[in-house]
């Protein structure tokens, strides 16, 4: 079953394929050119850069602005992994933050294989090391809704919907409902 676009998120408007598309001012051969050029951005959220609760930037506007929030960060890396012929994959889900098993936020991030062995990255990251990490070092702390590959090819994870039971959970504890 394909995933609707509009599932990956409010800013998720457009065809994934759209995001490959036109040419890329950033020439790229390996993993450290992709971490090297996303180091020299900054991390902006959509409300402070676009005046929008949540607005995905084409990869060629990301180039230019060299500002954005973790799905710009998360796009612009897919597209590059794909580029240098990286079986790469795009997510959006829920992360957990600074180890707080009940504080996370909605998040982005791409995973990409290597001989065998799954790789995330984490674009936004200040360094190297927090950027790019064995998916088995961190799988706890994430929750992944929905992803798409180089293909186009979308898929659901139990995540969301485990995600959005526990979210009527507490709407209805903080309500006083059951």
């Amino acid at each position: 079953m394909r995933v609707p676009t509009n599932a990956f998120g409010p800013g998720s408007r457009q065809d994934f394929a759209l995001y490959f598309e036109g040419e890329s001012c950033v020439r790229v051969q390996s993993i450290d050119d992709i971490v090297a050029w996303l180091l020299d951005c900054e991390y902006v959220t959509d409300a402070d850069l676009f005046d929008r609760r949540d607005f995905w930037q084409h990869p060629s506007v990301f180039e230019q602005l060299r500002r954005g929030d973790c799905e710009d960060f998360a796009l612009w890396a897919w597209r590059k992994l794909a580029e240098i012929g990286m079986d790469a994959e795009f997510y959006v889900g829920r992360v957990a933050c600074g180890g707080e098993p009940d504080v996370d936020r909605q998040h982005a991030w791409v995973v990409y294989r290597v001989n065998r062995t799954d790789f995330l990255v984490e674009p936004a990251a200040r360094n190297r090391q927090q950027m790019i990490r064995p998916l088995a070092d961190v799988k706890d702390d994430y929750v992944p809704h929905f992803a798409v590959n180089r293909r186009f090819d979308t898929c659901a994870f139990v995540g969301c919907v485990l995600d959005s039971y526990r979210d009527k959970q507490r709407r209805l504890r903080f309500t006083g409902r059951s």
